[in-house]
């Protein structure tokens, strides 16, 4: 069994560690809430019926958003900066890469935001997994989101060591009560990918740590007691569900008992293969992925546990993934509308959600393709919601005909 760590240093650049059917949602926005527009009626004047002005920091430029990019990065230096000078009780103190437990020797929660195991004294609790809750820039959300909290654990994606940490972790965190909130798990990564040195071969980029299919055998968790002699767990599979219409989402249902426990958890897995390293979605698959939130979110009953959210790392494609969702739903709630107007005016809630994402979890939302898909998103789910053209000039987005709840009709 490993034993708690200390802090030390860390790397800034990834290194591997040595060792619920739908289709599509329409093109009229209403994946997220988009009420339908009233009828004009006669008389009303035309300032009623124009549109609310785009905000300022959905026009900047390709500069401009690097520039903050580059700041987000700067800020989380100043923090790693901060946790070397040996100060363990530091609010950004680190851990010790474990070469067993960790994929990557640099990605790691920071250690007074992360997932304890509820093991006995003296075994180890760590596992690589951030509890990440954010905070809205406005009272508005939409209809959608109404009751459901946003919080989620982001995890890295799991290794063959790991196995039994993530299924403890499952039937502590995501507790109460089984029945009305079950576990939810969104798998951003395929198991394995091309390796960037040599095409023709495959690395892990996260171990299969579930049953497949109905001719797996059930998963046995801690037969070799690491985690302790008193849990003792079995994840079955139940079905492999339809996946949503149009995409290569594989969804699966599976329940998982507890010895001495006599609730069982039922558990909806998400696996969603089709997500580049470091890199923004494709246009043709930006609607899957929405449609992944929504029914992720209803899937999650009455939101009372945080869903929990993997690529490889656990920073990059999770990062993204949080953060849009989140901002769509500011968005689709009518939070922006008159911003530059209001009291967060030149303020840029983009930016501020990946920064609260990185003071929970290092590196997130970790290239700037990804950072710039957020904005480039979300000027297109914009434009559908209000009627709107592009304003300030040409975007990414019309050039690459970025479709954002559907599919386009064929010509």
């Amino acid at each position: 069994m490993h034993r708690n760590r200390s802090t030390s240093k860390r790397s800034s650049s990834p290194s591997v560690v040595p060792e619920v059917s739908s289709a599509l949602p329409q093109a009229d926005g209403s994946c997220f809430g988009k009420p339908k527009a009233p009828e004009a009626e006669a008389g009303d004047e035309l300032d009623e019926l124009k549109p609310p002005e785009l905000p300022e920091f959905l026009r900047l430029n390709d500069g401009e958003m690097r520039e903050k990019y580059n700041e987000l990065n700067r800020l989380e230096n100043e923090r790693l900066s901060s946790s070397k000078q040996g100060n363990s009780d530091s609010e950004w103190a680190r851990l010790d890469p474990d070469p067993v437990l960790d994929r990557y020797n640099n990605i790691h929660p920071w250690a007074n935001n992360r997932i304890k195991l509820q093991v006995p004294e003296g075994v180890n609790d760590y596992i690589n997994a951030s509890p990440v809750t954010l905070v809205s820039t406005s009272g508005k959300q939409s209809a959608l989101k109404s009751g459901v909290q946003d919080k989620y654990i982001c995890m890295q994606g799991p290794k063959k060591q790991t196995v039994d940490h993530v299924w403890h972790m499952v039937w502590h965190e995501i507790a109460t009560p089984f029945n009305s909130s079950p576990a939810v798990i969104l798998m951003l990564s395929p198991t394995h990918a091309p390796d960037p040195n040599d095409p023709a071969k495959t690395f892990e980029k996260c171990f299969p740590y579930f049953p497949q299919d109905e001719n797996s055998p059930p998963l046995k968790i801690n037969e070799k007691n690491d985690l302790g002699e008193d849990f003792k767990a079995e994840v079955r599979f139940v079905s492999r569900e339809p996946g949503i219409e149009g995409t290569a989402i594989e969804v699966r249902k599976f329940v998982m008992t507890v010895e001495g426990e006599d609730e069982e958890k039922p558990i909806w897995h998400y696996l969603y293969p089709n997500w580049p390293d470091f890199g923004a979605l494709e246009e043709e698959n930006v609607a899957s992925v929405l449609s992944l939130m929504d029914i992720s979110r209803k899937q999650n009953g009455k939101g009372e546990n945080p869903r929990i959210v993997h690529c490889s790392a656990g920073v990059g494609r999770t990062g993204t993934f949080v953060a849009l969702e989140f901002l769509m739903g500011e968005l689709q709630g009518g939070a922006w509308e008159g911003w530059d107007e209001g009291p967060m005016a030149h303020t840029d809630p983009i930016y501020e959600t990946v920064n609260q994402l990185r003071m929970q979890r290092k590196t997130m939302v970790q290239a700037y393709e990804q950072y710039a898909f957020l904005y480039e998103v979300l000027q297109k789910v914009w434009e559908e919601k209000y009627g709107t053209e592009c304003a300030g000039g040409e975007h990414t987005h019309k050039n690459k005909k970025l479709n954002v709840c559907g599919p386009e009709s064929p010509q």
